[in-house]
């Protein structure tokens, strides 16, 4: 996959006035996906998705050639990254600290592949993560996901069962 390709699609997005979650290409269903995340103070709507992909679509259809995806045989994804917003960069989990995380490893690490828990702390390619009252230290080349995870309140839980 060309980074210069990617890093050209989250400067369209920042030129745009959004954060760049994440810009990658991936299969799905047989089909490629260009799957673009933005993100902005007070949420996205369909709008700024419809904005973005608009700008977004005029540079694919400038290029003679994309890196890494075949003209007509792709499909663009805009979109939020949703209530539970995936953590890609190491400054994601610098950015939420403090927040509750999903972690899955590549590796073992105490017996656990996934650690649930509060983001503690980042340093030195570490992500700190307390979960069930034990500290882990989780080496960031180790992590191959993660992401927010988002749990309603007693409030939200006696809504939902009124409706």
């Amino acid at each position: 996959m060309n980074e210069e390709f990617l890093h050209r699609i989250e400067e369209i997005v920042t030129g745009l006035g959004y954060e760049c979650v994440h810009a990658g290409i991936r299969s799905e269903f047989g089909r490629l996906k260009l799957q673009v995340l933005i993100d902005t103070l007070g949420g996205i709507n369909a709008g700024d998705c419809e904005l973005v992909s608009g700008h977004i679509n005029s540079y694919l259809d400038s290029m003679p050639e994309i890196p890494g995806l075949d003209k007509g045989r792709y499909y663009l994804e805009v979109s939020s990254p949703g209530i539970e917003r995936p953590l890609y960069k190491l400054e994601d989990y610098e950015r939420f600290h403090g927040r509750e995380a999903r972690v899955r490893l590549s590796k073992l690490i105490d017996g656990r592949k996934t650690f649930t828990g509060i983001i503690q702390n980042v340093s030195d390619g570490m992500v700190v993560i307390l979960s069930e009252g034990k500290e882990y230290s989780l080496p960031f080349q180790e992590i191959k996901g993660g992401n927010l995870v988002f749990r309603f309140n007693d409030e939200h839980r006696k809504k939902r069962r009124e409706k």
